[in-house]
């Protein structure tokens, strides 16, 4: 069962001119299921790509392009019309994943400071680049109260920070 509504032929119709008119219903369907299965198999390229782009395996800069979608011809000489690749798109191109691929070069000797662990000890955050075995300058804290901390290493992980002052 299609969900293109069909439009009803008339096979007992014998004039060039019901012919042509059969012909145009027929091509008229053709082209909605065609372009269905166009947008149908180009999002699900799309998906494959996208979930590639979210696991981090390939940029988001080449997306694949939707294709031309297809459309009802001009009559030709004898009248009868056909589906033909058109110029236009099938569908939009669907919104473009976050790129997960690409890596930002972190500014060296960035401190972060993450949350607390418990007692004088923090988190190393996100974007720290700061050296393993060093003591910072002072940092103000949330309260405007200035700290110095020694950043520990970790075998796993980005390491520690413990609160010296």
């Amino acid at each position: 069962m299609s969900t293109t509504p069909a439009v009803p032929l008339n096979a007992d119709a014998t004039s060039l001119g019901a012919a042509q008119a059969n012909q145009l219903a027929s091509s008229t369907i053709m082209v909605a299921q065609l372009n269905n299965n166009l947008k149908s198999i180009y999002l699900t390229a799309f998906n494959n790509w996208t979930i590639s782009v979210n696991a981090g395996r390939i940029p988001n800069t080449n997306p694949p392009q939707p294709p031309a979608a297809y459309v009802v011809s001009k009559p030709d000489a004898n009248g009868y019309q056909w589906p033909v690749p058109g110029t236009e798109p099938v569908c939009e191109i669907p919104p473009i994943p976050v790129d997960h691929f690409t890596v930002t070069p972190k500014a060296p000797n960035t401190i972060d400071i993450g949350q607390s662990i418990g007692g004088s000890w923090f988190s190393v955050g996100p974007s720290d680049t700061f050296p393993s075995g060093q003591t910072t300058p002072p940092i103000p804290d949330s309260t405007g109260t200035l700290h110095t901390y020694e950043k520990y290493g970790a075998p796993v992980g980005p390491g520690w920070y413990l609160q010296l002052s």
